[in-house]
């Protein structure tokens, strides 16, 4: 491509954790390029305010794309951009050769929503690669590099508020959950062993009922605050303001540790070297043998990111 495309049609249907992982990308792409977003609920609401529009996939005419007879279909039109770049599966070529009709001439570009298994290549790394291949100019390497280095989403406050610590037991795959024995191991060991003044907040999300359920008045929570699938803004908020954040591989985790908030990230059947979050203060931990030896784990490395996070030796 010779010329730099000033407007780039990205489409990534996704969970969160999906949609974040464009976030290195976006922000090496600056504001010298339009961006227009296309994908899902709620990734949609957290890039909003980094690119300049969005567009729900799960709106109509998006399955289109996978139709033989998208010829048929001109109600649906594409926004107008001078490059697409699409992160969906078209084994079989259909969702390209649509793209192409659809879109008159301009460029399109269709990759796998994921690096081939085996590869160990970080999601954000594979994602920035491939929009380097589409034409647009950035280092995959150094967006992930900075990534690790800065919040990339903006805080609201700094990080010498002493608020609360977030735990959040559920994610959007149990096999990806530690079971909930683990967690109230967890808390009486926090208890035991660190500050009791600080409080506590467990958090749920909206598939996650059956944890809240079982929770909400088990003695070992008591003077615990609980919080229930959150708006976007007072999840932001929350996570913001919270003093260190501990949770499975999940999109919130992802979330919390780009507002920059000390973050520690448990893996137990995903690999961790590919969905590693990003961010400045970020610890990932894999599963131990037992509840009290990860909870043990999980408060070294609290101290740790404390200790970096707000200058503590």
């Amino acid at each position: 491509m010779n010329k730099l495309p000033k407007t780039v049609l990205i489409i990534r249907p996704g969970a969160l954790g999906d949609t974040l992982m464009l976030m290195p990308s976006i922000a090496a792409l600056g504001a010298s390029t339009e961006i227009i977003f296309a994908g899902r609920s709620p990734g949609l609401f957290y890039l909003k305010p980094y690119v300049h529009r969005t567009m729900d996939y799960e709106g109509p005419g998006w399955h289109t794309l996978f139709q033989e007879e998208a010829a048929s279909r001109p109600d649906f039109v594409l926004p107008t951009s001078d490059l697409v770049i699409a992160f969906l599966s078209d084994p079989g070529g259909t969702v390209k050769k649509n793209l192409r009709y659809l879109l008159s001439g301009t460029p399109a570009y269709v990759f796998a929503p994921f690096p081939s298994k085996g590869t160990g290549e970080h999601i954000a790394l594979y994602l920035a690669r491939c929009i380097k291949k589409a034409g647009l100019p950035i280092t995959p390497e150094k967006c992930l590099e900075t990534a690790a280095q800065q919040a990339l989403l903006e805080k609201e406050c700094d990080l010498s508020r002493n608020g609360t610590v977030v735990f959040h037991p559920g994610s959007g795959s149990e096999a990806k959950n530690h079971a909930p024995a683990f967690w109230l191991t967890l808390i009486r060991e926090w208890r035991w062993h660190l500050d009791m003044s600080r409080n506590l907040t467990l958090l749920f999300g909206p598939a996650e009922e059956g944890l809240y359920a079982f929770f909400k008045d088990h003695p070992a929570t008591i003077g615990i605050n609980k919080k229930v699938t959150p708006e976007h803004s007072e999840l932001v908020s929350l996570l913001s303001r919270a003093r260190l954040y501990v949770g499975h591989d999940s999109g919130i985790t992802h979330l919390a540790a780009m507002l920059g908030t000390p973050a520690i990230a448990l893996f137990k059947n995903s690999p961790a070297n590919q969905w590693r979050p990003l961010g400045p203060f970020v610890s990932t931990i894999e599963k131990e043998d037992t509840d009290k030896g990860l909870a043990l784990k999980v408060l070294r490395e609290a101290e740790k990111l404390e200790a970096i996070a707000y200058g503590r030796h």
